[in-house]
């Protein structure tokens, strides 16, 4: 499902003051995921993924994703036809 891979947008940026009061973000759309995948890494990679993630503020599994989608952006900027099902 193509759905899953495509990068989250980044939210607009302002072009009006902000608001008094902060305003309280919206939840965003649970995306139903599928079984974990059991990925084998290093030591060294599975402690760094952990820690971008936690620096940028987001899951592994968000972090993940991001990762995927931005890959395939570029495959598909180089003219690589991928066959997803």
């Amino acid at each position: 499902m193509l759905s899953l891979l495509i990068r989250k947008p980044k939210p607009p940026a302002l072009v009006e003051p902000p608001p008094a009061e902060p305003v309280e973000p919206q939840p965003t759309e649970l995306v139903r995921r599928d079984r974990q995948q059991n990925i084998k890494v290093s030591e060294d990679c599975s402690a760094a993924f952990a820690a971008l993630a936690r620096a940028q503020g987001i899951s592994r599994a968000t972090l993940f994703e991001d990762m995927v989608a931005e890959r395939l952006a570029t495959a598909e900027r180089q003219g690589v036809k991928l066959r997803i099902e």
